[in-house]
């Protein structure tokens, strides 16, 4: 029977929401990139939240778009009426000059008290005396339950439909991958069950058979009359076998069997499918023609090679440092003529940005002494703020002026060589698929503590060791000769991580069957690529 585990909800209380949420009231420029994802470009799908909830923050990031909003409403409404007063007589110059920058420093100071009451109040980390954030979050007109529903269901959707070039869309940088492909030969009837032992028992046999099944020079151990070796026959799987199985066995041995001071905690594995979302709608709202059209038939073959298939991976995710490091793992299989292909990609989400963090160390209450503070503040910082006040929004419009947030605007159309130039007759392709993440989008994911990188490294370890293992003993128990499997293993534990290797977190490597890249450390491209997004 053909299981498909669900991938887990998104996880709206854990601390990354939290600070990403916070992140929006710090960082102006991280709150219109969240705007503009989400709901200016709602046309896209929304890419999958790997230890986050999406909804939460673009409550947050509109919340904090409106009291800036409403501080320039009132700002202008009451320069309008000193402006009326002055022209009819009510108000002297220097009186009118008075009253704008007594106004311009009252909205300024509002707004900070209020940006730092839901600080310290909502998006506070959990202490003795207080609850702590909660994954509640504001509502507003913008946010509708129509929109909330679309993000909620497309960021936990089993089926990730990416744009762009790489699939595993919101999932971090890429930190190591290889790819492996495996004769699948019966095996020798004559050595029995004893290959399987070699690696256990801490070492790989020192000699390998051919690969064209003959048994050595003289083809006298284990060989049959015509001088090659008699194999079992294959006991038959497929490539959904062996996916069950390690999905399986990975949960069983890293969080359900261990003791619980052991286990590996916030795991979870799960099976989803990526689907390259360029659709051709004219006329359309191009998300919904390619949300209606039919799922995958899964009766197809496996990894059809079509522009418009979908292929499925395993997907091995651990949550650390409450959510704030994530470590994605994807595995796929692919069996192609008596050979069993196994790939193998490693995607890290850096710490949120250090910035973020300032809420974890503002006050719980707001005293008098604190609010003297902030009026003399907002005092001393009145010019400068007012001046970036009224130049932010007009330099944000500027990208704009020269179009409209349309989904033909950001759809490029190839190069048009034919005779008669017949391309400007094609429907519009449409690519709606997800570009980046929410989290992605946060600047300077580095990692700020040397515990974090080494976690990385231990988790990419662990289920890689694992997954080596799991295949092994599934490859032995349908009666395959595993020799290969145990070299290629050898030499992929051993090419980057192993005891006899050196890391510098760069570069690329291929060792035997095998092609491993990494780029890793506070050098991440996490944010290079979220903004080239």
């Amino acid at each position: 029977m053909t299981t498909h585990a669900a991938p887990p909800p998104p996880d709206a209380t854990s601390n990354a929401t939290r600070l990403l949420c916070a992140g929006t009231y710090l960082d102006p420029v991280y709150r219109k990139a969240v705007i503009r994802e989400l709901l200016t470009h709602r046309y896209r799908v929304v890419a999958p939240s790997y230890g986050y909830d999406a909804a939460p923050v673009l409550a947050h990031a509109l919340a904090a778009h409106n009291l800036r909003r409403n501080q320039l409403i009132a700002l202008w409404t009451g320069a309008v009426v000193v402006a009326l007063l002055l022209a009819a007589g009510v108000l002297g110059g220097w009186t009118a000059a008075l009253f704008f920058f007594w106004l311009a420093w009252a909205t300024m100071f509002l707004r900070r008290l209020a940006i730092l009451q839901t600080l310290a109040e909502h998006l506070a980390p959990p202490a003795d005396d207080r609850r702590g954030f909660d994954g509640s979050h504001p509502v507003t007109s913008r946010l509708t339950p129509e929109l909330v529903g679309k993000i909620n269901r497309e960021q936990a959707s089993d089926t990730v439909y990416y744009g762009g070039y790489k699939p595993f869309v919101g999932s971090g940088t890429s930190i190591r991958r290889w790819a492996n492909a495996e004769l699948l030969l019966g095996a020798p009837k004559s050595r029995g069950g004893a290959l399987g032992q070699g690696l256990l028992n801490g070492h790989v046999p020192a000699q390998h058979g051919p690969a064209d099944g003959t048994n050595g020079a003289d083809g006298s151990h284990g060989a049959g009359e015509s001088g090659r070796t008699e194999r079992k026959p294959i006991v038959p799987f497929t490539v959904e076998d062996i996916t069950a199985r390690v999905s399986e066995q990975m949960l069983a041995e890293l969080r359900d069997k261990p003791a619980p001071s052991d286990r590996v905690q916030l795991l979870s594995v799960d099976r989803r499918r990526f689907s390259k979302a360029v659709r051709t709608a004219e006329g359309s709202d191009p998300v919904a023609v390619l949300l209606d059209a039919p799922g995958p038939d899964l009766t197809d073959e496996h990894w059809r090679e079509d522009y418009d298939a979908s292929r499925e991976y395993l997907c091995v995710r651990i949550g650390a440092w409450r959510q704030e490091l994530v470590t994605s793992v994807f595995i796929g299989f692919d069996i192609k003529g008596s050979t069993l292909h196994t790939e193998f990609y490693t995607y890290v989400l850096g710490p949120v940005p250090e910035g973020f963090h300032l809420a974890d160390r503002l006050p719980a209450t707001l005293d008098t002494k604190l609010m003297w503070r902030i009026a003399w503040d907002v005092t001393r910082s009145a010019p400068g703020e007012l001046l970036r006040l009224i130049a932010n929004p007009l330099r944000e419009r500027l990208p704009s002026r020269f179009g409209t947030d349309t989904v033909r605007k950001l759809v490029g159309r190839p190069a048009d060589n034919s005779e008669f130039k017949l391309g400007r007759y094609a429907l519009t392709s449409v690519d709606c698929g997800a570009l980046t993440s929410v989290r992605e989008l946060a600047p300077d994911n580095d990692f700020h503590h040397f515990f974090q990188e080494s976690d990385a490294i231990k988790y990419v370890q662990i289920i890689e060791r694992h997954l080596l293992q799991i295949v092994g003993d599934f490859l032995r128990d349908h009666d395959v000769d595993t020799r290969e499997h145990e070299a290629n293993q050898t030499n992929i534990l051993q090419q980057n991580f192993g005891a006899n290797s050196t890391n510098n977190f760069g570069g690329n490597q291929s060792v035997g069957n095998t092609n491993t890249t990494q780029t890793f450390g506070n050098n991440s491209g996490v944010t290079r690529e979220a903004r080239q997004a």
